[in-house]
């Protein structure tokens, strides 16, 4: 095997594991996501329907999380390495975050905003995730015939992109939510004057709403 596809297959394997914890850690992430979403005894009906909202939508990812795991582990077999974990700072960070908004954030207003915000940030992660992974596993280059590399990008490719429409699809079900009529009621009746919405998706909301850009700061 040449240097540049030992090189290749071990950059490939690497971003193979950081996606494999993901996957794993959000299996019990989206769980309690889906519990701290449902805690709604001090909402009020604006709250709720978001709520209501956000939590199909994180429900239906969790379900799909345990068929995404195992298809990664596919991707495993296709390069002929055994499955493993590697740290995900980001992922971590973002999980850290919305724990330590969960014990000193008690406005049940602002909670649903924070959780849409919290699982696009998720859904990013994944994303790029998905894409870093499937790009190197397109770059792969074949080995010699007879080789353990040959094909094996495809195979990865294909174990993989069926994982990767379904975040796609998650992430437009959000992007939905957040321009839809629960969160704009809930953003009318904020106790935040003028809560910017560009904190939900910034980048896209520039592109898609220019003319929002004037809400004040808090």
């Amino acid at each position: 095997m040449s240097t540049t596809a030992t090189t290749a297959r071990d950059a490939l394997t690497a971003q193979l594991e950081r996606l494999y914890a993901i996957e794993r850690e959000l299996q019990s992430a989206l769980e309690t996501l889906s519990t701290d979403v449902s805690i709604d005894t001090l909402d009020e009906i604006r709250a709720l329907e978001c709520r209501e909202q956000l939590q199909y939508v994180i429900d239906q990812h969790r379900e799909e999380t345990e068929t995404h795991v195992d298809r990664i582990e596919r991707a495993f077999d296709a390069l002929g390495a055994e499955p493993k974990t590697r740290p995900v700072p980001a992922l971590d960070g973002l999980l850290a975050d919305k724990e330590a908004f969960n014990n000193v954030v008690l406005n049940d207003g602002l909670r649903p905003l924070f959780y849409i915000q919290t699982t696009l940030q998720l859904e990013a992660v994944e994303c790029t995730a998905y894409e870093t992974t499937m790009a190197l596993a397109g770059a792969l280059e074949d080995g010699e015939e007879g080789d353990e590399t040959t094909g094996a990008g495809d195979a990865v490719v294909d174990a993989l992109e069926h994982n990767y429409d379904d975040e796609r699809r998650m992430r437009t079900d959000l992007e939905e939510l957040a321009d839809g009529e629960a969160v704009e009621t809930l953003l009318a009746a904020s106790p935040i004057d003028d809560a910017p919405r560009e904190s939900l998706d910034r980048s896209r909301r520039e592109r898609s709403h220019p003319d929002r850009h004037g809400a004040t700061d808090p």
